[in-house]
């Protein structure tokens, strides 16, 4: 059953670390600047995919590691989708910068659930 997860995990971890190299150093630069936005944005939208992915995979699993951000990820990637427009650069900088840290680490439960039932 990891094997199904690992490909997921991995193009989460690519797109997380995308955004570290595509983010601009504070958030007048992030602004000023539509291709950092579109390219964050495109990474973001990848992250909330395979997450959504993730949890059809194995319900039971994604339940047990998975927090409220994972969830509002899954939610953003449909907000990006299908409502592009009504996006604020303001609120992608604060997701960027105050809440994908904590999503990054928060990707170590379901590692741990994973290996307890390979």
């Amino acid at each position: 059953m990891r094997k199904a997860h690992a490909p997921h995990l991995a193009l989460i971890r690519a797109a997380l670390s995308s955004i570290e190299r595509y983010r601009p150093a504070d958030e007048a630069a992030f602004l000023a600047e539509p291709m950092a936005q579109d390219a964050i944005l495109m990474r973001l939208q990848e992250i909330g995919e395979n997450l959504a992915r993730l949890r059809h995979i194995d319900e039971d699993a994604f339940a047990e590691a998975a927090s409220d951000s994972w969830i509002q990820l899954i939610g953003l990637r449909n907000v990006i989708s299908h409502g592009y427009h009504q996006i604020k650069p303001e609120t992608i900088w604060q997701i960027v910068v105050d809440e994908l840290p904590a999503f990054s680490q928060s990707l170590s439960a379901f590692d741990r659930w994973s290996d307890s039932i390979s």
